[in-house]
């Protein structure tokens, strides 16, 4: 019995020696698979995070990605609105084109068919205004003779206030006239004056030193008789043009300060002669 024990014990022992490297090995490869296990977990949860797959939770880094697809989004819609800003503003442009070119055909349909009437006007204008400006030119040459050869003060001082007068006139009708585009077209009641006014100059020279004064009065008062007539029969009421209307009307007063001027120094000169007749 006694040697039974040993042998069971050294048989026992003999199976622990040989269990233990097997337990050994089984604990080894589950230490091994443990830690495969804990790396496969900890390099899963890594390569997720870089974007290899794996489960791991979103991280902060994804958020900069989807933050920059947003703001491209918002960038893309920006640029839409101001592309259709400015269709709509080129559309609202061609719209102002449109309108004003309409109106610059009507306009010009307008003076097209308003033609016609516009420049019959310019034509009267133009012919009263040359009426007016042989009247004038029939003054001056008188006040200039006039101022040669007048011996009395009064008749001197009529005839430079006449060419003065007369003289502005004419230029205040031409400036007028250049800035209304109207041309002075020449009538046969402006070469008649032109006409008479040479027969009249040639008169006034002939004539001698003592009746010099009376002629030239006399001259004058049936020149300005003569305008005043024409201008309130024939040339205000025709006038089209209003600003040359009031040419007229200013010249037309004018008219009648020479025209009573002229009478009253006529007068004064019958005065004078009458003594000398009664002596004869």
């Amino acid at each position: 019995m006694t040697r039974g024990r040993p042998w069971i014990l050294r048989e026992a022992h003999r199976g622990k020696q040989g269990r233990e490297p097997t337990m050994m090995r089984h604990h080894f490869k589950h230490r091994v698979a443990v830690i495969a296990a804990l790396a496969a977990s900890v390099f899963g949860s890594a390569a997720h995070a870089s974007g290899r797959g794996g489960y791991a939770q979103f991280s902060p880094q994804q958020s900069r990605p989807q933050q920059q697809v947003n703001l491209q989004q918002q960038v893309n819609l920006q640029q839409q609105v101001n592309l259709q800003q400015q269709v709509n503003l080129q559309q609202q442009v061609n719209l102002q084109q449109q309108v004003s070119q309409q109106q610059v055909s009507q306009q010009q349909v307008s003076q097209q068919q308003a033609s016609p009437k516009g420049v019959q006007a310019q034509v009267l204008d133009g012919a009263i205004a040359g009426v007016i400006s042989a009247s004038n030119q029939f003054e001056i040459v008188q006040a200039t003779i006039a101022r040669r050869q007048a011996r009395s003060r009064e008749v001197k001082d009529f005839a430079r206030e006449m060419l003065d007068s007369h003289s502005q006139s004419a230029r205040r009708l031409s400036a007028l006239l250049q800035r209304l585009r109207i041309k002075v077209q020449p009538t046969r009641v402006s070469s008649m004056l032109i006409g008479h006014s040479s027969v009249v100059a040639a008169y006034l020279r002939r004539q001698p030193a003592r009746k010099f004064d009376q002629a030239f009065i006399s001259a004058q008062v049936m020149t300005h008789r003569h305008t005043l007539r024409m201008l309130d029969e024939q040339l205000i009421p025709r006038v089209k043009d209003q600003a040359l209307k009031e040419e007229l009307q200013r010249i037309r007063g004018e008219v009648v300060s020479h025209l009573d001027c002229a009478q009253a120094i006529q007068a004064s000169l019958a005065k004078q002669q009458t003594p000398s007749h009664r002596g004869r």
